[in-house]
């Protein structure tokens, strides 16, 4: 490794070479100036923080100012003390919250979903040779990523009083598309350059827990629906909306791993590029020329002297 980055910092055309301004560089040919740069820190408050910030608000404010508005209604199995999240997001004040902060990170996580695949191809670790099925696995990440994205747009925009049955589809394809986009990033990081340390492992491992709540809490809440409308089992309703409360936090914790997968590896920035131009070489290569015709010059008025 250390031949190979020794070999990179003698080319020039390797690396960037600050010039005088913080904010400008060069490779040799191009000069590239920096107009703006983003921090994967950036990324991550604008891609993580909006979504969690609108689900946290329109659960908290539906439960602790709305509670008579959507609690304790009755249905055929009798009264049903917490809300579903799609009757939360129904809510004139919350559907507001909601809709703003979750559509807020779309796309930020269309951009992530870009980079990750094109990076994913190139990170595999072809120590034993290229493989069909992390080809396979790419594009089912990125198929299962772009639904995800898809159906909870639909989800927000979609409500019960809409369109109650549509709501209820969007809403499982949304889990369904989650969990295989889950599965297949967590597997695709294991498999590539990305599972190395110092954040690397981290990051698996903060995946596989929260995949693994993720899945534990999905049987649950459907058992629980299954139990509530079909055998009337008490508290089954109660059960089911805490699940769902906590299916879309974990969804945005999971997604949230994606920090420590850019972190010291990437930087967004928008670049002004032009044509180099060595100031000081152009100069030297000028002077150089007047020498060589004065010397010419003094040359040719000996000769004719003599």
């Amino acid at each position: 490794m250390n031949k190979v980055s020794n070999l990179g910092l003698e080319d020039e055309k390797n690396y960037l070479k600050k010039l005088d301004n913080s904010k400008t560089y060069t490779d040799g040919s191009l000069k590239y100036t920096e107009i703006i740069k983003i921090t994967p820190l950036l990324v991550f408050i604008a891609g993580i923080v909006p979504p969690l910030a609108g689900s946290i608000l329109s659960i908290s404010i539906a439960l602790l100012f709305h509670n008579d508005d959507i609690s304790n209604y009755n249905w055929q199995c009798g009264r049903a003390l917490l809300p579903s999240l799609s009757r939360i997001i129904n809510l004139p004040l919350e559907r507001v919250f909601w809709q703003i902060l979750i559509l807020m990170h779309v796309p930020l996580r269309f951009l992530e979903i870009c980079v990750q695949t094109e990076r994913y191809t190139r990170f595999e670790n072809v120590i034993k040779g290229k493989s069909k099925l992390h080809f396979l696995l790419i594009k089912v990440y990125t198929i299962s990523g772009l639904i995800e994205l898809v159906f909870i747009t639909f989800l927000s925009v979609i409500g019960e009083r809409e369109n109650a049955q549509l709501h209820v589809i969007c809403f499982y394809l949304f889990g369904t598309s989650g969990i295989v986009f889950m599965i297949t990033n967590t597997i695709l990081h294991r498999k590539t350059l990305y599972y190395c340390k110092p954040y690397g492992i981290f990051s698996y491992r903060m995946k596989i827990l929260f995949i693994s709540i993720y899945c534990t809490i999905a049987p649950i809440m459907i058992i629980a629906f299954y139990l509530y409308f079909k055998k009337c089992t008490k508290n089954a309703y109660e059960v089911f909306a805490i699940c769902e409360y906590l299916e879309v936090v974990v969804n945005i914790l999971f997604h949230s791993t994606a920090y420590w997968d850019i972190k010291n590896k990437i930087l967004l920035c928008t670049r002004y590029v032009e044509k180099y131009v060595d100031e000081k070489s152009k100069a030297w290569s000028f002077d150089k020329k007047i020498c060589l015709k004065v010397d010419e010059g003094l040359c040719k008025i000996n000769i004719s002297s003599k």
